[in-house]
């Protein structure tokens, strides 16, 4: 291999993780304090942004570069060998794309989001309406541009969970579709005795962002090297080594919105502070698959935060910050996290029925690509569909098909993950109880250092050298089945 033309491309791709991370911050930036009137700039400064990165990267002396590299590969060095099967990938990937459509993107995307977020405040579908439809178009643009063996959607998935395909994603919802019927319909049976309103009462901001905090440093998450913001959408921006940005969204009269907002991102955050910062800006310093990145999530969300010894350690630190607490036991808040029942809004669905909302949404955005569904029918669709799943009536679009940001972000293929990081999670968990004996007596006293560092060494400091598949079975042992998800779901809800 050159060494000459390696270090050509690690410099160059730093260059542009300096573009991708800026415009990452600008990205944070406009979902947690930039002013209504400032977007329109923010626009045209993330087309340049993205524009520049897209430039740098398809120049013809980077695809020399990567020949170069490939001719004289060995295999020897195993990060050298996984940046340069990775550069090609993106590299082929990328140079298919148009400059102009790259830059529309960015600047469409800078638009919709807030456009998305004042629609779905004011419930008008409408507004958002023309944003999605360039959206859907430019992704259409996108897969053609790409290409793809059956059918757009592939190319679009490719982005978020390389070697993915439409059918085989379809195969397996349709298996777990009728078995995530029947787990969600007994656990809801299950939960009648739950009320809904159990913890009802006020939860000052200032004590949940304190309480918050408090979980997510004990989880391991390095205030030094992040922060916790509010948004309308929680997210996680691993923006740079040392920056990590975790947001939530609060309600005054339910302290466990914010709280698990802030589990879920809080794995997400583990994860970008885990991976190794001397390969920052190169595939192998990089997380390999939003399906693995979803794993994390869910695993700290669910499988810790929801387990009973959770709350039998963090329920007094809870009752001493929340006076609404007081006169409540561990065992109500066991009983309330774990309650299920069929949810309008996907971030506030139970682990019982949360991949259905996963399974509908793939299946519309999988229509709207493909062209069997317009843009116009979307809240129809969505609102016969749902009825189907969950037997619940979509009262308006705000808690039907405006409640997601992931289309106004452009990210369509993105949704899938959410449910193959589920299947990750119950799997990668089990597999670490099995390897670290003695671990439940840990997590019991509020001890989650060698949990982390099982999911470092197996999942984080491995970063891009391995793809999606191969590192879940370098992990675990075994290919991802989804046979550890559903024993969960019945062992806890059940």
């Amino acid at each position: 291999m050159s060494d000459s033309a390696y270090n050509h491309l690690v410099q160059r791709c730093s260059e542009i993780a300096l573009y991708t991370s800026t415009s990452a911050l600008l990205g944070w930036d406009q979902e947690t304090c930039l002013p209504r009137k400032g977007i329109a700039y923010r626009a045209e400064q993330c087309a340049l942004l993205g524009g520049r990165a897209h430039r740098l990267f398809c120049a013809p002396e980077v695809g020399k570069w990567i020949s170069e590299c490939e001719e004289g590969e060995t295999g020897g060095d195993c990060v050298r060998s996984v940046n340069v099967r990775d550069w090609r990938w993106s590299y082929d990937r990328a140079t298919k794309l148009p400059e102009d459509l790259v830059e529309k993107s960015e600047r469409v995307r800078a638009h919709a989001m807030p456009a998305w977020a004042r629609a779905r405040e004011e419930n008008k579908f409408t507004d958002f309406k023309p944003h999605l439809d360039t959206i859907i178009d430019i992704n259409r643009q996108k897969a053609e541009c790409y290409g793809y063996q059956e059918t757009p959607y592939d190319a679009l998935m490719e982005d978020y969970e390389r070697g993915a395909s439409t059918a085989a994603v379809a195969e397996l919802f349709e298996e777990l579709k009728p078995q995530l019927r029947d787990i969600g319909s007994a656990a809801a049976r299950r939960s009648e005795s739950v009320p809904a309103d159990m913890l009802s009462g006020h939860y000052p901001l200032s004590a949940q962002r304190d309480f918050n905090e408090k979980v997510a440093r004990a989880f391991g998450f390095d205030f030094d090297a992040g922060r916790i913001d509010t948004a309308v959408h929680p997210f996680c921006s691993g923006l740079a080594p040392g920056d990590t940005r975790l947001t939530t969204r609060y309600d005054e009269e339910d302290f466990s919105s914010s709280l698990y907002g802030v589990l879920h991102e809080t794995g997400h955050g583990l994860y970008e502070q885990g991976l190794p910062p001397e390969h920052h800006g190169t595939p192998a310093g990089g997380s390999v698959s939003l399906g693995i990145h979803e794993s994390q999530s869910r695993l700290w969300e669910n499988h810790v935060g929801r387990q009973p010894a959770f709350w039998e350690h963090w329920f007094p630190l809870a009752a001493e910050s929340f006076k609404a607490l007081h006169g409540r036991e561990a065992g109500d808040l066991i009983a309330f996290t774990t309650r299920s029942q069929p949810s309008l809004i996907r971030v506030e669905a139970d682990e019982a029925t949360y991949d259905l909302h996963i399974v509908l949404r793939f299946e519309i955005e999988r229509d709207l690509i493909s062209g069997n569904l317009a843009v116009a029918d979307l809240p129809e669709a969505w609102n016969a569909k749902f009825e189907d799943f969950f037997g619940i009536r979509v009262p308006n679009d705000t808690e039907g098909c405006l409640q997601d940001i992931h289309w106004s972000m452009g990210a369509l293929g993105y949704f899938p993950t959410y449910t193959i990081g589920n299947l990750g999670a119950a799997q990668l968990f089990a597999k670490a109880h099995e390897q670290l004996p003695g671990i439940d007596g840990e997590l019991a006293v509020g001890n989650y250092t060698r949990l982390l560092e099982w999911l470092r060494r197996n999942i984080h400091a491995p970063g891009g050298k391995l793809l999606p598949a191969d590192l879940m079975r370098a992990a675990t042992g075994e290919d991802l089945s989804p046979s550890y998800h559903l024993e969960h779901l019945r062992s806890r809800y059940l």
